[in-house]
């Protein structure tokens, strides 16, 4: 048995590479190859790969598998390339869902909304209400199999457990994105930080397709707190110093918050897309007042258990449907 796994976003990056970890340990041979900045998710979850170039269809006519595994990406063709790809070989494929959004966007080429998008054999999906999403954006039923998120299981086996907060939360991280009201956002944050007297040190986090957004910064300055810009390449390492992590709809909150940390998502002005706010692990901020109240109130945090059920073995169980798929084929 043979599979070949690849990515190239960093959250389909992160998925693919936790499955691969599983699938090694069990005795599977994976070769695994990443490109862009999946190299360095890859990296970070001490998975072995290849890197891959910019113009990766040189790749496919040295590949030979019995199953290809994908994550998902909107800024590159990689995945879906290797998806026509493996069609072309007869080769069955499967593709893991990171984050409960941009559904259909995510098969077509170059995020071409008019493009007809290209499905593989099998598309996981990391809950019930993400499978309904997938459905209510024409996604094929019979393609979708509810297995988890494997990256989730991953940062859950990794857990040192609940940091208690015995006084004010003093070292504040915050993950900015882009397109996502921002840079009022993080107005209202400075705003709220000014009367915040424990205050020791704000770090933020821009995006990667943000770069050091020059409003932002030109905020921070003027605002006379003690910030710093956070360029690290092991972030999980960066969130565990910090006592509490506020963002707007990003991972880092979900990772955050399976690492035991209270994570408080900024939702204001925006659609809340963050589906770990209703599940209550992530704590949705919809105004300066309930930042005000986190920030003073939130002393330690109870991560849901019927989440931490659901996906706990999310990687184990991709490793699995791989495998009973190849089994299928002989």
């Amino acid at each position: 048995m043979k599979i070949i796994a690849l990515a190239h976003d960093p959250g389909g990056a992160n998925a693919v590479a936790a499955t691969v970890a599983a699938l090694r340990v069990a005795g599977a041979e994976v070769e695994a190859y990443a490109k862009g900045p999946a190299i360095r998710q890859f990296q970070r979850l001490d998975v072995a790969c290849t890197a891959v170039s910019q113009e990766h269809h040189t790749l496919f006519s040295r590949l030979a598998g019995d199953i290809l595994l994908t994550g998902t990406s909107q800024y590159d063709d990689f995945e879906l390339d290797a998806i026509v790809w493996a069609k072309k070989k007869g080769i069955p494929s499967i593709a893991v869902l990171d984050y409960w959004a941009n559904y259909r966007q995510r098969f077509q080429l170059s995020g071409d909304p008019n493009a007809e998008p290209i499905f593989p054999d099998t598309i996981t999906a990391i809950d019930e209400v993400c499978r309904e999403g997938m459905l209510a954006d024409g996604l094929p039923e019979s393609q979708i199999q509810v297995v988890g998120q494997p990256y989730f299981s991953w940062l859950l086996a990794r857990q040192q457990g609940i940091k208690n907060i015995v006084k004010p939360p003093q070292y504040i991280f915050f993950a900015s994105q882009p397109n996502a009201n921002e840079v009022e956002i993080l107005r209202i944050l400075i705003n709220v930080l000014s009367e915040y007297q424990p205050l020791e040190k704000l770090l933020i986090r821009f995006h990667p397709r943000q770069g050091k957004c020059p409003v932002s910064l030109e905020l921070l300055e003027k605002s006379g707190l003690p910030f710093a810009i956070d360029e690290s390449t092991d972030t999980l390492a960066t969130l565990s110093q910090q006592d509490m992590v506020l963002g707007i709809t990003s991972i880092i909150l979900i990772e955050a918050a399976l690492m035991g940390i209270p994570a408080g998502s900024l939702v204001m002005g925006i659609q809340d897309t963050l589906m770990t706010n209703k599940y209550g692990l992530t704590i949705p901020l919809t105004s300066p007042e309930k930042l005000r109240y986190f920030l003073n109130f939130c002393k330690k945090i109870e991560i849901n258990q019927w989440f931490v059920e659901q996906q706990c073995d999310a990687n184990l169980q991709v490793a699995e449907l791989c495998k009973t798929i190849i089994s299928n084929r002989f």
